[in-house]
C-alpha cells in the first residue's frame, strides 16, 4: 500500500532533489575546470558538516586527510 505524502513531505522531498542536482551540477563543472587548469590543479568539493555520499564530494574530516597526504 502506497501512502500519499503531505505538502510538507513533497516540498521537502524536492528540496532535496534540487540540492542533489545542483551539488551534481558544481561537480562537473568543477571537473572541467579541472581538466582545463592542467596537471598541477585538483577541485574538490567540500562540505563543512555533512556526508552527501556522492563520488567526488568530501566532508571536511576526510578531505583535511587527502590535504594532508599531497
Amino acid at each position: 500500500m502506497v501512502s500519499s505524502l503531505s505538502l510538507y513531505d513533497q516540498r521537502d522531498m524536492r528540496t532535496a532533489v534540487k540540492g542533489r542536482l545542483e551539488t551534481l551540477a558544481k561537480l562537473h563543472l568543477g571537473r572541467a575546470w579541472q581538466e582545463q587548469a592542467g596537471p598541477g590543479y585538483r577541485y574538490f568539493l567540500v562540505f563543512q558538516d555533512k556526508d552527501i555520499s556522492m563520488t567526488g564530494a568530501y566532508p571536511m574530516s576526510e578531505f583535511l586527510k587527502i590535504l594532508a597526504e599531497l
